[in-house]
């Protein structure tokens, strides 16, 4: 029943059939373009959550083409901290047949491994065949661009290129606004100012540039920004696809993460939901009185942290239960491992043994001290899962109503230029002789993984490294890790020699768009453009 409603409705919004995709796309063809039959969303930066633009651009391409496919050519390893669930949200969303694992290429660890081991052009091979298989059946593929490192954007960028440039697909560029907090002024013309810039990357590495949707956008007024932002780019001469603002109900961490992160034990209540959704923690170390006067300024689904004593505390929150009283109480956590007394247990559990009260709340101990557990609640991630249903529709209905379907269903019909020819793409795939030893760039050179991995790849004589950073702290950090950096050339940008040679060629390149020699050796500072300019430069790999 829901794949027959799911049909209905793509019909019911005019999906474009094959017979006039192929009307719509001649004039394309005629001025030697061909269609547009993938898109490769990606950044030059390392982005976070963008879960919501895959749906919601999954939602909009459903309303166009019958059989949209997914595809991730790098799928972060399970165990690493960039892990997400985002192949099976895509599986899911798009009634996908195919087992995850062929969903993508390879692990990021399979990817890591062949970089530093001078094997990229095997790596974009493996993962094209990988590709070639799971676009069979498909008219159109998303495919989601991914980092081989938290750490590392450099790489990322270069092996997100070469794999975009071999399947021949254009980018969709996103940009994460997710930390910037300012006004709308300023976030308006930093919006402006990544957006061209990650234009400029991506056509100055041979890209075929589609589109910039910038995500979780922390806007005063979303509205009256997308306005502004539409005309200013409409003035630049780049297409306007829109932005996700940053949203309550998406960002919102679940229970069942919280509690899982935390190392809670629960002591109480029925078993954890996975839609109950915690938006704030609040430590109570107040009167039960004061406490409650402060819960009024909370939304539904606090969670209270408080220590196994305060007995007085958990039997009161039951109030929290009676519609009309309080905002609903998601949870209490109890620090230090702290159990309540012996007669408060028995209370809660005949509660909860008349679970039609609904008064029962669950309840949690933790280990760790109350400031821990509410520093750990802080830095809970949070991710979209297949049954996060409440987020996946609240994506939808964003990428409705902030990103200009229109714009971007015209954008695909105008079809692209494709830069190589297929002799080219063959030289690129199996090309394999190079001679010279490759020469890789780490960012985040104050990272103690970057650091561990310069070691074993100059003990192992893989490269030649390049560490960005302080050289002081670098250096700290390695004799204090035992680690062997003295065959590493560790800079710092602002004093390297090759900062004035980096600072007019970004000048010289983006001038035109009002760039000043000031701003450029601001930017060139930095160490992850620094970075990417030694390689696009051809002074790192």
């Amino acid at each position: 029943m829901w794949a027959l409603r799911r049909s209905f409705r793509r019909a019911a919004v005019g999906m474009t059939l094959p017979s006039q995709r192929r009307a719509l796309t001649a004039s394309a063809i005629e001025q030697g373009k061909v269609p547009i039959e993938n898109l490769y969303v990606t950044s030059t930066e390392v982005t976070k959550k963008t879960a919501p633009v895959l749906i919601g651009l999954a939602h909009t391409l459903e309303q166009k083409f019958s059989n949209v496919g997914y595809f991730r050519p790098i799928q972060p390893s399970p165990d690493s901290s960039m892990a997400d669930h985002h192949v099976d949200v895509m599986k899911q969303q798009l009634e996908l047949d195919k087992d995850i694992q062929e969903l993508y290429g390879v692990t990021s660890t399979r990817a890591m491994e062949a970089m530093l081991n001078g094997q990229g052009d095997d790596l974009v091979e493996e993962i094209l065949e990988k590709y070639e298989k799971c676009r069979a059946g498909h008219d159109f593929m998303i495919i989601e661009g991914s980092q081989i490192s938290k750490h590392e954007s450099a790489m990322s960028w270069k092996v997100n290129v070469d794999i975009a440039k071999a399947i021949g697909s254009p980018v969709l560029m996103v940009t994460d606004f997710g930390e910037t907090v300012a006004s709308n002024g300023e976030l308006l013309e930093e919006m402006v100012s990544r957006t061209v810039m990650g234009k400029d990357q991506a056509e100055d590495a041979g890209l075929n540039y589609f589109g910039t949707i910038s995500n979780r956008v922390r806007a005063e007024n979303a509205t009256a920004l997308r306005a502004k932002l539409k005309n200013k780019l409409g003035d630049k001469d780049i297409p306007f696809l829109g932005f996700l603002p940053m949203d309550e109900q998406i960002a919102s961490k679940r229970l069942n993460e919280v509690v899982h992160q935390l190392g809670a034990t629960q002591l109480f209540g029925k078993a954890i939901a996975s839609d109950t959704v915690v938006t704030s923690a609040v430590v109570a170390a107040s009167a039960l009185k004061d406490l409650f006067a402060h819960l009024k300024k909370y939304k539904d689904g606090a969670m209270i942290i408080t220590s196994g004593d305060r007995s007085d505390l958990m039997l009161g929150l039951m109030v929290s239960r009676l519609p009309g009283v309080l905002p609903n109480i998601s949870a209490i956590i109890l620090s230090n491992g702290n159990y309540p007394h012996s007669n408060t247990q028995e209370i809660l559990k005949g509660v909860e043994a008349l679970d039609q009260t609904g008064l029962s709340l669950p309840i949690f101990s933790t280990p760790n001290d109350t400031f821990s557990t509410a520093d750990g609640f802080a830095k809970v991630s949070t991710d979209i899962l297949p049954s996060s249903q409440l987020k996946i529709d609240r994506s939808k209905q964003l990428f409705d109503e902030f990103v200009e379907q229109e714009m971007l269903i015209g954008e695909l019909d105008q079809g692209m230029v494709v830069n190589r020819t297929p002799k080219h793409f063959q030289h690129f795939i199996f090309n394999k002789s190079r001679a010279v030893q490759r020469h890789i760039v780490l960012t985040e050179g104050e990272d103690v993984r970057v650091l561990q991995a310069a070691d074993q790849v100059l003990r192992q004589n893989l490269s030649k490294v390049t560490i960005l950073g302080e050289p002081d702290e670098i250096l700290l950090h390695a004799k204090t890790l035992h680690l062997d950096l003295s065959r590493a050339n560790i800079v710092r940008p602002a004093d390297s020699d090759l900062l004035e040679k980096y600072v007019n060629y970004f000048y010289e390149k983006r001038k035109h768009k009002g760039v000043t020699k000031e701003l450029a050796r601001d930017f060139c500072k930095d160490e992850t453009y620094f970075g990417t300019l030694m390689v696009e430069m051809g002074d790192a790999d």
